[in-house]
């Protein structure tokens, strides 16, 4: 099998050394060989760290053997899967998917690695709708083991199966979505945790430190909201809200975020957002051990969101708990969270916050359902999952 990527930045390399790495014949493309130039020694550095790791067991120097580089698309000829890995601009999506159209032979299945935009809406731009689809890898994609697969409502089967099994091929995790929806799951719930981490913040009710304390200490979180958002970019992370938003989600109003960006704050890359970072290099951020801030209430929204992914049959509880796991280094799953905290006490935080004026907190009717029928997590033997 012949694999394209098409974009050599972060994302787009690293899904090339996987492909490699997993013994596929790898074509990368950009727009000039400066660029490719600076992806090959990212590359090659990698690979000598997962070598050196006992990671994998070809050389660096085999693996990128694997891999031809190019700056046309003539090199699409044979291939048999394309993945897209340009910036999150879809007019700049399109026109790839349209070369790729042209260029790819007709079996082939064009995938996009797009993080928000609706694959369906990169799909109509073809004229093999039936095989464009969404393959959302996440970052550092040689180190994440999710993926996930988002059909949009022309794809077939047979292509949502062949990519399943080219991600497990790749050794990763994917979690496929039933239809799609604006941030598909992780940044859906990611954007919730965003909403009421800002929400407490403007309404006088937290601090940033006190946030991320509660969700290092209390929730057992590799990282604090905030910090998570400086290590994503305060600037995509604001893209992501944006777009979801706009796409019909119901906005918390919040400041916080785009005051940071205007001032070019955007987090680790810029060297300052939430925390500082000298030198533009991630270091964890000193946060106190204690915190007044309720477990329960910070991720109520994101549990809410959860539960209308299930509700309206996208994912089930334990694709959203993978989902958290493998993109995002949960140690346990968001409603595995939710089951142990009791999902009394989050009901309880979304009629609170709803009262106050907040209509995105409306709870969701399965969660009401669930609380009000006696399921409310490990105490009762029943929530999100059963307990014996």
């Amino acid at each position: 099998m012949k694999i394209l990527v098409v974009g050599s930045g972060t994302m787009g390399h690293g899904i090339a050394e996987v492909a490699a790495i997993s013994g596929f014949d790898v074509k990368l493309v950009d727009i000039s060989w400066e660029i490719l130039n600076r992806a090959k020694e990212k590359m090659l550095e990698s690979l000598k760290k997962l070598y050196e790791k006992g990671t994998i067991k070809d050389s660096p120097e085999s693996i990128m053997s694997k891999i031809e580089m190019a700056v046309t698309y003539d090199v699409a000829k044979d291939i048999d899967i394309a993945i897209e890995a340009v910036p999150e601009i879809i007019d700049l999506k399109r026109k790839v998917f349209s070369e790729l159209d042209r260029v790819a032979p007709q079996h082939a299945i064009l995938a996009t690695n797009t993080s928000s935009i609706p694959i369906s809406d990169i799909a109509e731009i073809t004229s093999r709708k039936e095989k464009v689809i969404g393959m959302h890898f996440f970052n550092p994609p040689p180190i994440m083991k999710l993926v996930e697969i988002i059909p949009s409502k022309y794809t077939s089967s047979d292509t949502i199966n062949e990519i399943i099994e080219l991600s497990k091929k790749m050794n990763k995790i994917p979690v496929r979505l039933k239809v799609e929806v604006p941030g598909f799951v992780s940044n859906r719930i990611y954007f919730r945790l965003l909403q009421e981490a800002c929400r407490e913040v403007e309404a006088k009710e937290a601090t940033i430190e006190g946030i991320d304390s509660a969700a290092r200490y209390k929730l057992r979180l590799p990282m604090g909201i905030f910090e998570l958002a400086d290590y994503v970019g305060l600037d995509v992370s604001l893209d992501l809200w944006n777009v979801i938003v706009s796409r019909g989600a119901t906005d918390v109003k919040c400041s916080l975020f785009s005051e940071k960006v205007k001032l070019k704050e955007l987090g680790v890359k810029s060297g300052k957002g939430f925390y500082n970072y000298p030198a533009g290099k991630y270091s964890k951020p000193e946060l106190p051990k204690e915190s007044d801030v309720k477990g329960s209430r910070l991720i109520s929204l994101a549990v809410n969101e959860a539960s209308w992914l299930i509700e309206n049959k996208i994912v089930n509880a334990n694709e959203i708990d993978t989902v958290m796991k493998y993109g995002f280094n949960f140690p346990q799953g968001l409603l595995e969270i939710a089951d142990n905290l009791g999902l009394d006490s989050i009901l309880y935080e979304l009629e609170d916050i709803y009262s106050k004026g907040y209509s995105a907190y409306m709870p969701n009717a399965l969660l009401k359902n669930m609380v009000n029928n006696g399921y409310i997590g490990r105490k009762s033997g029943k929530g999100f999952y059963e307990y014996s």
